[in-house]
């Protein structure tokens, strides 16, 4: 077992404290006689409940992850393990932030727009009540950039600082103490392609998680070391002969 710590499952763990946290105030403070149900003790157990519900879900999320994680960095499954050279992953790490930067910030662009022109046709609509949708709408996409700013800052950190290594499985991707995974929670691994004309070349992980009616789309660029051209089309031909389900 590799001494990789495994993030998701001190996730899994801490949930299980919350569990516990919202058990208590479903039974702990009426049964001590603190409060009276009428007086707020039937609302209590309510909210204990969910609370307690919603961190059991996060708790088995947490504890699959956990597992495929463990799975994926003991070697099961696994197609290739690569380690990089710092030159190579600094020169990945500059091109991975350069086009997240990229992605996160016509998102951004995208979903601004659209919030401000329902702002604004609120605003035409009926202007008493359109001021506060647009004060609104202004709120969504601050919370928007800042999430965006945040998420580019945190991946580009992490990659500056730890020295990349790569678990290739064909249960999942683990690069630079990020996991990526399929045929669990609702993903499904979509495809694999080589690009062979970047620097460093790359291969290219694409996957969908499906949530209720909704569908998002991810992806994981992996570096390809130096003399590892080879065995990285044979890891593109294990994935797109045995693994996608076509």
């Amino acid at each position: 077992m590799s001494a990789i710590k495994n993030t998701k499952r001190r996730t899994a763990n801490r949930a299980l404290i919350f569990i516990a946290i919202g058990l208590f105030m479903m039974f702990g403070p009426m049964n001590l006689g603190w409060i009276r149900g009428i007086d707020g003790g039937f609302a209590l157990a309510v909210f204990g409940l969910m609370f307690a519900i919603i961190f059991f879900i996060t708790w088995i999320i947490y504890l699959k992850l956990a597992r495929r994680q463990d799975s994926i960095v003991s070697g099961k499954n696994l197609v290739v393990h690569w380690k990089y050279t710092l030159e190579e992953w600094q020169k990945y790490t500059e091109n991975e932030h350069k086009t997240d930067a990229q992605g996160k910030k016509f998102l951004f662009y995208l979903i601004s727009i659209i919030a401000l022109i329902v702002g604004i046709i609120f605003i035409i609509i009926d202007p008493k009540s359109g001021i506060f949708v647009m004060l609104v709408m202004l709120g969504v996409i601050l919370i928007i950039a800042l999430t965006a700013f945040l998420s580019v800052r945190y991946t580009y950190h992490q990659n500056k600082k730890h020295l990349g290594e790569a678990f290739i499985s064909k249960d999942g991707v683990f690069l630079n103490k990020q996991l990526h995974v399929w045929g669990i929670i609702s993903t499904h691994l979509d495809s694999v392609v080589l690009f062979s004309d970047t620097i460093p070349p790359e291969i290219e992980f694409s996957y969908t998680e499906r949530m209720s009616n909704t569908k998002n789309s991810h992806s994981v660029r992996v570096p390809i070391p130096k003399g590892q051209e080879v065995a990285a089309i044979h890891v593109v031909e294990v994935f797109n002969n045995e693994v996608i389900k076509k």
